[in-house]
């Protein structure tokens, strides 16, 4: 199962890591999308406003998943590992 994975940056080190941490261990048809905040257009402020980022990194999983801060976990693209996520991190 594919998933669209998409990642707030502020090109920090913070940032840097949970790109390498989710690129490391996201499967090939999964489509990872990063938004680096440095460089703020109107599609990138329209997404900060939709899932109300006010951090970074925040990681936005298929829209309905949202992870604050760099992740804590390995990350394997896997259905147990989807149901974590989602079991956890569901935006409310």
């Amino acid at each position: 199962m594919s998933h669209t994975i998409e990642i707030f940056s502020g090109d920090c080190y913070f940032c840097k890591r949970a790109i390498n941490i989710i690129e490391a261990g996201k499967c090939y048809g999964c489509k990872l999308i990063i938004y680096d905040l440095n460089n703020v257009n109107d599609e990138i402020r329209k997404k900060i406003k939709e899932y109300k980022i006010n951090s970074v990194p925040t990681i936005i999983i298929d829209k309905k998943i949202k992870i604050i801060g760099l992740p804590n976990f390995s990350w394997i693209c896997d259905d147990e590992f989807y149901n974590y996520l989602e079991k956890n991190f569901s935006i409310k």
